[in-house]
């Protein structure tokens, strides 16, 4: 793993977003993935996933593993060939919503 300060905190807070997202917790990743918490405590102190654990994290939340790598500032979006646009809120799960609702009630206070 490698360790950026200023992206290792916002790669942490993604994946807890898409945990909350999923109603997921660490644990649940954690088997899906075949990581164990150590891997999660270093990635909360401001280490990087590598490839590797990219793709495997990509493979748990049903994600693009390009869409991870970009995330976790292993390749640019540009190189993965991604453009950013917002998600059709038709296509969210209520779990999701819900999720994001309470981030932006969070932001308001």
């Amino acid at each position: 793993m490698t360790t950026d300060e200023s992206a290792g905190s916002t790669w942490w807070e993604w994946v807890e977003r898409q945990l909350e997202d999923r109603a997921m917790t660490p644990a649940v990743l954690g088997e899906r993935t075949g990581l164990d918490r150590s891997c999660f405590t270093r990635w909360r102190k401001g280490e990087r996933p590598t490839m590797d654990t990219a793709r495997l994290v990509a493979r748990a939340f049903g994600m693009s593993p390009l869409e991870v790598m970009v995330k976790a500032h292993l390749i640019s979006a540009e190189e993965a060939g991604l453009r950013a646009a917002a998600p059709d809120p038709s296509t969210l799960t209520d779990q999701q919503l819900l999720a994001e609702l309470g981030r932006r009630l969070k932001r308001t206070r």
